[in-house]
């Protein structure tokens, strides 16, 4: 007796079709919804036309009441009372996603747009050491500004990234006696006002007449600033390193700091670039310590422990409170210019922590 069995061609995974059934919503559903989003909008229309009430003022008394007043009786229509709650956290987490993208959006755009009637070559490249608050905009620049800022920028991170490792590496790796102690103070650190680095810097090494007000005193306040971020991220990057690395290095004889250095360190190698360029965005924005430790000045500097020297915060600060229209305007070109270098890091970052490790 011969018996026939059935080739069953094998399932593959991309034949199978997801099913997501708590995505399968009711027409009532969709049209108590459109109710309780237009309803309110033709409301705060009808308001807007027929009142002077100030845009912002209809928008927090009268619109987000409405709203939340139309998604729960929608709400309520078609889920019932435990629905009620749903829909008022989706109003506010809506809501202020909007307010952010619209306060962030109208930031960028202003910046963008008074800013741009300044860039030209000149405006980069000169220094401003001979013009006034109302020359012309065709003549002097920020070139000045541009170089202090990488000057201190740059000297800050040469002090604070191998710091902030170093202790990111004894709290994960290390693991002595102090290590709730020195979480204790770069958590108590993280929490410093710009203005009180500024200070520690200007007391402790400027009027003891260690240091002059220079790049060098800027970029120490700064290192103040930094140190705290690229420590705490360093520290959360080398605890995604998988421990059986950490155990087999020392399995085969190596040194923990060996180990330390040849194994866990390339591992995190992006994570740590990554606290790097997050504590250089962190601080260079920062215009307090700096209007206390660097001073400001018209000529290119570029020795860093003799002289004041200018940075863009400081120029922007100098600038925008100016009885001149071409000053403020020039403020706003320094302000653009350091949003583009911002922009510039954070792409960085995201661009290093989104990146697949080699293998």
């Amino acid at each position: 007796m011969t018996i026939l069995i059935a080739e069953v061609p094998p399932i593959r995974a991309e034949d199978l079709t997801p099913q997501r059934p708590w995505t399968q919503r009711p027409k009532s559903f969709w049209f108590a919804a459109l109710l309780g989003i237009f309803i309110p909008l033709l409301i705060l229309g009808g308001l807007y036309a027929t009142t002077d009430i100030a845009p912002p003022l209809l928008l927090i008394v009268f619109y987000l009441p409405l709203q939340l007043i139309g998604a729960a009786i929608a709400a309520y229509s078609t889920k019932g009372k435990h629905g009620i709650a749903d829909s008022s956290i989706i109003v506010f987490a809506v809501g202020a996603t909007i307010l952010s993208a619209i306060v962030l959006g109208s930031m960028l755009v202003t910046i963008i747009v008074r800013g741009f009637e300044a860039l030209r070559p000149s405006f980069i490249f000169q220094n401003s050491v001979y013009i006034s608050p109302s020359t012309p905009l065709e003549y002097g620049g920020i070139g000045h500004a541009i170089v202090g800022t990488f000057l201190i920028v740059g000297i800050a991170t040469v002090i604070s990234v191998p710091l902030g490792i170093a202790t990111a590496v004894y709290v994960t790796e290390v693991r002595g006696r102090a290590v709730p102690y020195v979480r204790f103070f770069v958590q108590a650190m993280s929490g410093v006002p710009s203005v009180v680095a500024g200070l520690f810097v200007l007391t402790v090494f400027i009027l003891t007449g260690v240091l002059q007000q220079s790049a060098l005193a800027g970029a120490i306040a700064y290192a103040i600033l930094m140190l705290p971020t690229v420590a705490r991220t360093a520290e959360e990057v080398l605890r995604l390193v998988p421990e059986d690395l950490r155990t087999g290095a020392l399995a085969l004889g190596s040194t923990r700091a060996r180990v330390v250095l040849n194994v866990v360190l390339p591992a995190a190698r992006t994570g740590v670039v990554t606290a790097m360029l997050l504590g250089i965005a962190r601080v260079v924005g920062e215009t307090a310590p700096l209007l206390l430790t660097a001073l400001k000045n018209d000529q290119t500097v570029t020795n860093p422990i003799s002289d004041p020297i200018s940075a863009l915060p400081t120029f922007i600060f100098d600038n925008v409170a100016q009885p001149y229209p071409d000053a403020v305007t020039r403020a706003w070109g320094a302000a653009l210019v350091l949003m583009i270098l911002v922009s510039v890091l954070f792409t960085i970052t995201r661009f290093l922590s989104a990146r697949k490790p080699r293998k």
